[in-house]
C-alpha cells in the first residue's frame, strides 16, 4: 500500500493546470473535448515530461518486486466478493452508465452536476485511450500466463500493463470526489482502490499494473477537472485601515 501511495504522490505533482473554461456556455460540452485534447498535451512543460519519465522509471523499479507484492495483496483479497467492485472497472459497463448519468444531468439544471457527469465520462474515454496505447507499446505478460513479471514484449499482444480496470475505475469516480469533496467522495476513491486490487485477486494483473492504471485514471480525471474548474481559489488575509478603524480582511 505504501508503494502505491508513494507513486500517487509522485505522479500527482506534475499534472498540468489550466485557466478555467467557461461554464456558462451551453455548448461547452461540444467545445471541451476538442480544447482538452490539445490542452492536455500542450499543458506539459519540460519539467513535467521529466517528472513523467521519472514516474515511469519508478514503476519499472517497482515491477521488480511485483511477484511478492501481488501475492500479498491477492492473499488479503482472496475469498472476498470481488465481482461487484471489479465491474466498476469494466469499461463496457461504465461507459453506458456514465452516458446515462450525463444525459440525466442535462435535465437537472445543475451546472456542477452536469460538469461532474461530463468530466467523469470524458475522463474514462481519454484515459482508456492512453492505457490501450501503453498496453500495446509495453506488451507485458499477465500473471495467469505464467511467464513472470519481467516479460515485456512490445507490440506482441501482451496487455497486462497498465490495468484497464484500475484506469477506468479511477477515471470514472475521481471527478465526483473533486467536484463534491468530503467523506462520500473519499469513499468513492476507496471503491476505486478496491476495484484495482481485485484485479490481482483474480490473477489478471501485477501490483505495478494496477498502480500504473490507477495513476493514469486519477491523473487524467484530475487534469480535466482542473481545466474545467480552473486552479483552486486562494484565501488571502490582509490588513485594512479606515477612518477610526484598523482590521483584517479575509478574502476567498
Amino acid at each position: 500500500m505504501r508503494h502505491a501511495l508513494a507513486a500517487f504522490l509522485l505522479l500527482s505533482a506534475f499534472v498540468p493546470g489550466a485557466a478555467a473554461q467557461r461554464r456558462d456556455d451551453p455548448l461547452r460540452f461540444v467545445r471541451w473535448p476538442v480544447e482538452d485534447a490539445a490542452g492536455l498535451v500542450a499543458g506539459f512543460s519540460g519539467s513535467e515530461w521529466i517528472a513523467t519519465a521519472g514516474a515511469g522509471a519508478g514503476l519499472l523499479v517497482l515491477s521488480r518486486y511485483d511477484r511478492g507484492l501481488t501475492e500479498d495483496v491477492a492473499g488479503i483479497t482472496e475469498g472476498a466478493h470481488v465481482t461487484v467492485v471489479e465491474e466498476i472497472g469494466n469499461v463496457k459497463v461504465v461507459r453506458p452508465i456514465g452516458a446515462v448519468i450525463f444525459l440525466g444531468a442535462l435535465m437537472s439544471g445543475d451546472d456542477r452536476f452536469q460538469d461532474a457527469a461530463f468530466t467523469s465520462l470524458q475522463a474514462v474515454v481519454y484515459s482508456n485511450l492512453v492505457t490501450n496505447l501503453l498496453k500495446t507499446v509495453i506488451g507485458r505478460a499477465r500473471p495467469y500466463q505464467g511467464e513472470g513479471p519481467s516479460v515485456f514484449e512490445p507490440f506482441t499482444g501482451g496487455t497486462s500493463f497498465p490495468s484497464g480496470h484500475a484506469t477506468t475505475a479511477f477515471a470514472f469516480l475521481t471527478p465526483w470526489f473533486l467536484y463534491y469533496p468530503g467523506l462520500p467522495g473519499a469513499a468513492l476513491l476507496v471503491v476505486a482502490t478496491a476495484t484495482a486490487f481485485s484485479r490481482m485477486a483474480t490473477n489478471f494483473h501485477w501490483f505495478s499494473d494496477v498502480v500504473g492504471g490507477s495513476a493514469v485514471g486519477f491523473l487524467t480525471a484530475r487534469a480535466l477537472v482542473r481545466r474545467h474548474q480552473g486552479p483552486p481559489g486562494r484565501v488571502t488575509l490582509q490588513p485594512t485601515l479606515g477612518p477610526g478603524s484598523v482590521g483584517l480582511e479575509l478574502r476567498f
